[in-house]
């Protein structure tokens, strides 16, 4: 679970009422309060809370109030209601409505006064089989919104965003990547290999097959500009460019044995017919917005969902055709599953149960976007994202659950088609970020508010950008921006070569301050793919020259350390490809994994 970052001190303030902090308590607690207005509120209102409680006389709770709150648990009724939305009736056995009074007004300064949001998304469709909920103690809620206060000019700067509780570096050992690709060689003749980030060895030599599952002919690979590791360990998936078409190729290659499974009881991990080594190619899509590169791996590895763009869909302008596949990892098969010409793949639900199939959400893109829950259909047959669904998510495109699934981004606002791009925000085109809520198997998405807090709410906003979550939950990058909007020509903001990073568990959101250092990435490179490490302070940026002519294509590794304050980033480059290609690089979900075995031949 991701700790609310005033938690702590919220116990030490309760404690400093009673007297009860040791010398060292009382000067961490001073220290924090002198720099934090939302703990100095706290303070205040559990002084209040003490004076009007100080006051009341003593009422015995009824008698039936442990049955009740037994009853409420047991039913589930407030397991995905956070605990200051809760009926005051919690209240009602500490002493009568003043007592309510108290409670709920130390709720409502905790919140900083935000209103309680109705849910993005509901369904009133029949409770699923085999749905698994998350615990209440693994969702992180978010905190209160705090009130941004952008520069009235905008200036470009290198100095570091500084965090809100934050004001030293502790040292945090930079974690390798586990996996890097590396491009070498001629253009003429390039050579794509998969590379241990810790000791550089080869993993895999990616070879691109003679042909395509449905048996057409398959090009040279190119460079690579995404990358994801299925949570077992055993496919990388990845995106590249082919040559100058303005299209893209989409494969999977097999890099290990299926592991061995932690628990004995549990059904073995998917295995597949592919050989190790073996590459297998998904598929051909136009290049488009970071929409169509989202790779979408199932908990248990089995499945790969991805977005490809019909490059023959038509010659008009605005035509644009897109659907979801599926990679099956056991037969090494792909098969479209949507055949709407509007729908792109999101996320797969994290949490899993043993033998229920895989949940995937599908947006379809329009005027008016939709999401919707799926269950993989078992027969090769297609799904309508209208119809069938577990749960719908109105007016949500393409939302990327976190990790653990409690935390959602998605985007939100009018779309429109674009040929070179496919669907694309027009108007209020912005990204969410949201609460999961889980109740009777309806999934919902709560407390929304805008990742980006210091830009407008309306008008013309954000056509794309590209959103990537961190393996702890908390920790998110945004790059790739295309915005649409006003900016400066002297500090572009939302700029489309820059990294904002921040995290969940920040009140403040993103805002222009949440740039990693103009320094971190090379003068002349252009971000092409960004990793968030587990640690939620290290970043692995891909970035490349721009083209230049028949040259063979370069770009960089940068492995990233994003300090606070007035200190500028620590980064180092990832050495894996000499004059070459370096990235993207992926980190295991489970940890360091042991890859000896699983060398090509």
């Amino acid at each position: 679970m991701t700790m609310n970052r005033h938690e702590p001190f919220e116990e030490l303030i309760s404690a400093s009422l009673t007297d009860d902090l040791t010398p060292t308590e009382r000067q961490r607690l001073d220290a924090h309060l002198d720099s934090c207005d939302a703990c100095r509120a706290t303070l205040a209102a559990f002084a209040d809370q003490r004076r009007i409680m100080s006051g009341l006389r003593h009422v015995a709770p009824p008698r039936d109030l442990g049955a009740r709150v037994r009853t409420g648990i047991e039913r589930g009724r407030f397991a995905a209601v956070p605990w200051w939305r809760r009926p005051a009736v919690i209240f009602a056995g500490v002493g009568g409505s003043l007592a309510a009074v108290a409670g709920a007004l130390l709720a409502i300064v905790i919140l900083n006064g935000q209103a309680s949001d109705p849910p993005v998304g509901v369904n009133t469709s029949p409770t699923p089989s085999a749905i698994v909920e998350p615990s209440e103690t693994e969702r992180p809620t978010l905190p209160p919104i705090a009130t941004p206060t952008p520069d009235a000019s905008p200036v470009e700067t290198s100095e570091p965003s500084p965090e809100p509780s934050a004001t030293e570096n502790p040292v945090v050992e930079a974690p390798e990547p586990d996996i890097v690709m590396a491009v070498t060689g001629p253009v003429e003749d390039l050579s794509l290999s998969v590379v241990e980030g810790s000791t550089g060895e080869t993993v895999a030599d990616v070879q691109a097959p003679d042909e395509d599952p449905a048996g057409e002919p398959v090009g040279p690979i190119g460079p690579p500009i995404v990358a994801e590791l299925s949570p077992d360990g055993q496919w990388l998936a990845f995106i590249t460019e082919k040559g100058q078409s303005g299209l893209n190729d989409v494969w999977a290659t097999r890099l290990s044995e299926a592991p061995e499974p932690v628990d004995p009881e549990a059904s073995p991990p998917v295995d597949s017919t592919a050989a190790i080594g073996e590459t297998v190619h998904l598929g051909v899509s136009i290049a488009g917005s970071p929409f169509l590169q989202r790779l979408a791996w199932s908990p248990d590895g089995a499945h790969l969902a991805y977005t490809l763009m019909n490059p023959d869909a038509g010659e008009e302008a605005d035509e644009v055709n897109t659907d979801v596949w599926v990679f099956d990892t056991a037969e090494a098969s792909t098969r479209q599953i949507t055949d709407t010409g509007t729908a792109y793949a999101a996320s797969f639900l994290p949490v899993d149960e043993d033998g229920a199939p895989p949940r995937l959400w599908i947006s379809r893109a329009g005027p008016e976007p939709l999401s919707s829950l799926h269950e993989l259909p078992e027969d090769g047959g297609t799904i309508a994202p209208e119809d069938g669904a577990m749960s719908f998510a109105e007016g949500v495109f393409q939302p990327l659950l976190s990790p653990n699934g409690s935390l959602v981004i998605f985007w939100s606002g009018q779309m429109a088609t674009d040929r070179d791009h496919g669907w694309i925000f027009a108007f209020d085109g912005a990204p969410q970020l949201a609460e999961v809520t889980v109740e009777e198997g309806i999934h919902s998405f709560v407390e929304e508010r805008p990742v980006f807090s210091d830009l407008p709410s309306r008008g013309e906003l954000f056509r794309s950008a590209a959103i990537t979550w961190s393996l702890d939950g908390d920790a998110y990058a945004v790059w790739h921006a295309d915005w649409l909007g006003e900016t400066s020509d002297d500090a572009p903001y939302p700029d489309a070569n820059r990294v904002y990073f921040g995290h969940a568990t920040d009140p403040r959101g993103l805002t222009q301050r949440h740039a990693i250092d103009s320094a971190d990435v090379a003068d002349g490179m252009v971000v092409v793919d960004v990793e968030v490490a587990p640690t939620g302070r290290h970043l692995l940026v891909t970035a490349r020259e721009r083209a230049a002519g028949l040259e063979a294509p370069r770009a960089e590794l940068r492995l990233i350390t994003r300090n606070l304050g007035n200190v500028a980033d620590d980064f180092k480059t990832v050495d894996v490809a000499e004059d070459g290609w370096a990235g993207p690089a992926v980190f295991h979900p489970h940890g360091e994994p042991d890859w000896d075995s699983s060398l090509a031949p």
